[in-house]
């Protein structure tokens, strides 16, 4: 009883001394690419599939590591998914992705919006994490168009130390 008290009290006082850190994310030269990104709407919902890769840079603050995943799901407005990391990096990186709710135009048309989250250990101090996010738009492309490439930039970066 008294150990779990005491592991109550130490992981409320961890938490409250834990800081936030925000970045400005214009500060930042961070860009994902994404590849083969293919996504459709049916009777069932809205899905998609791609490959998102990041590319290591050591000489900005925070450092953000080189990363490669595969990214699948459904549902517009569904909980983020994990992604499958393709890579081979020591990064404890996890990489996860959702579509947000489009808005469809007066001439029928919808957008799909991907959103990307990268969450990783920081490179130089292990006890403080960072969290990149970061949307893009492009097109429902599964029955009209070629697979698709585009550039998503984190909007969002925030550490916790």
């Amino acid at each position: 009883m008294r150990a779990g008290i005491l592991l109550t009290a130490l992981m409320g006082a961890s938490s409250a001394s834990a800081s936030v850190m925000r970045i400005a994310a214009d500060s930042m030269e961070y860009d994902w690419a994404v590849t083969g990104w293919s996504a459709g709407c049916a009777r069932s919902g809205c899905y998609y599939d791609f490959n998102v890769t990041g590319v290591q840079n050591l000489t900005q603050r925070p450092a953000t590591p080189a990363f490669k995943a595969y990214c699948s799901g459904f549902g517009e407005g569904a909980p983020y998914r994990l992604c499958d990391r393709l890579d081979e990096e020591d990064t404890d990186a996890i990489v996860v992705a959702k579509l947000l709710p489009s808005n469809i135009t007066a001439n029928g048309t919808r957008s799909a919006i991907i959103q990307v989250s990268l969450k990783y250990t920081d490179l130089e101090t292990p006890t403080t994490w960072w969290n990149f996010t970061g949307h893009a738009a492009s097109f429902y492309n599964q029955f009209s168009a070629p697979l698709q490439n585009f550039t998503i930039t984190p909007s969002e970066i925030i550490g916790v130390a």
